[in-house]
């Protein structure tokens, strides 16, 4: 009944999107309405698409993006060719991946990649053979890496978030983080834990097994430990059964549940008991609310009804499609088709310019060539389920954690601002 309803809940914002006159026809690139015929441009990807999660919908939205572009002139007239790789959430595969995608296809820049542990197998990697990465990052080597900078805020930045809401704003003095135990996993409950010592929350970490998950034992241990919040990490599937077992001990009486970014899904709402759960989940967003009527996601849509078919609409969805515009941006900057390689590709996103969006609360930024750490995305906003779909209860909030002090000295250098957002066309 749940996937029934999820796909009917799809469906209906589906026709209403379609329904837009504003999303009558997307904006990709050059815009010329003639497809692309010159050499091809090779641009990759590693996700974890199968194993312990998924998120191939990341991947989806680049591709989406990129056959537009194709189909508006591509890229000087050089069409661009994805090519995507399954890391199966595997340190081995993932660096696989790699050596086949740099080393043996040759690709001239990595887009979209949004993996458990890909960025902790490849960052060296990426750096030797001078090759960028803008994708959506989980483990901290995807926010520490010289030549890796993501979309997303990511699961630490977007735990702390949510955390700090409960604690502003429904005045929790206690948290559990529950988290997957993978490589990395560490990262987020560990930036809760410096949260919490920073601010007076007593924080307590369980992580679970990925491979075989009880997620009813998972519960009745989260509500042992006696906390009056929890902050969960899981994808959006396992999250609605985690909330399922969850309502059969009626914890939201007993503690404020929050969670980050990856249930900001379209199905999310209706794939949960939304009436018990009415205004009792409260979910960080990383992005601008799914159906933000600013140019920028209404362009997503647009893309995505015309080239994403049955694709997932999420905040991961969003980023991968920033991702791409960020990708085909720099691309564009280099004046003849014949000068577009690995290296100029990878100066060109270096050198770019910041790149405002109303998808995110201040502009994306990879900070020049020198920079070494890149977590451009760290102020957030908070939404709940409400009557069946999302309502945002709070806007753009810079995250509280104590390891941004590097990062926003560089923006304050850069002069970046929270809201700071303009329309841009590329």
């Amino acid at each position: 009944m749940r996937r029934v309803l999820s796909v009917v809940a799809f469906v209906c914002l589906a026709v209403v999107l379609l329904a837009a006159p504003a999303l009558a026809r997307p904006d990709c690139g050059e815009n010329t309405g003639h497809k692309a015929t010159l050499k091809p441009i090779p641009v990759g990807a590693i996700t974890t698409m199968s194993g312990i999660a998924s998120f191939k919908e990341v991947d989806q939205a680049v591709k989406a993006y990129f056959d537009c572009v194709n189909a508006n002139g591509g890229i000087h007239g050089r069409p661009i060719v994805y090519y995507d790789e399954d890391d199966q959430a595997r340190l081995d595969i993932a660096a696989q991946a790699a050596k086949k995608l740099v080393g043996d296809q040759g690709v001239y820049m990595m887009v979209g990649s949004t993996s458990i542990i890909e960025c902790i197998a490849n960052a060296g990697y990426y750096v030797k053979e001078n090759i960028v990465e803008v994708g959506e990052g989980i483990p901290p080597q995807c926010y520490q890496s010289k030549n890796i900078a993501e979309i997303n805020a990511g699961p630490r930045q977007s735990g702390i978030g949510g955390a700090d809401y409960a604690r502003r704003k429904l005045g929790i003095k206690s948290l559990v983080c529950t988290i997957p135990r993978v490589p990395g996993s560490d990262y987020s409950c560990g930036g809760i834990e410096e949260w919490g010592k920073k601010y007076g929350v007593k924080v307590t970490s369980i992580y679970s097994d990925p491979v075989s998950p009880d997620y009813a034992s998972l519960v009745l241990q989260i509500l042992a430990a006696g906390a009056d919040s929890v902050m969960y990490y899981a994808t959006d599937n396992i999250g609605t059964q985690i909330l399922g077992d969850a309502q059969q001990q009626d914890a939201a009486a007993r503690m404020k549940w929050t969670a980050p970014t990856s249930m900001f899904t379209t199905r999310f709402p209706k794939a949960i008991d939304d009436k018990y759960w009415n205004d009792r989940i409260y979910v960080n967003a990383e992005l601008a609310p799914l159906d933000e009527p600013g140019k920028d996601n209404q362009n997503w849509i647009a893309v995505m009804n015309a080239y994403g078919g049955d694709a997932l609409r999420d905040s991961f969805s969003q980023a991968g499609y920033i991702a791409a515009r960020i990708a085909v941006r720099a691309m564009l900057t280099i004046k003849s088709p014949a000068d577009i390689n690995r290296n100029t590709v990878t100066a060109a996103v270096e050198n770019m310019p910041p790149y405002p969006t109303d998808l995110l609360c201040q502009p994306w930024y990879w900070g020049g060539p020198d920079a070494t750490e890149h977590n451009a995305n760290h102020v957030t906003r908070m939404v709940t389920v409400h009557n069946g779909s999302w309502k945002e209860i709070e806007g753009c909030v810079n995250d509280a954690d104590p390891g941004l002090v590097k990062i926003e000295a560089r923006e304050k250098k850069l002069g970046i601002k929270i809201n700071d957002q303009v329309p841009t066309n590329y």
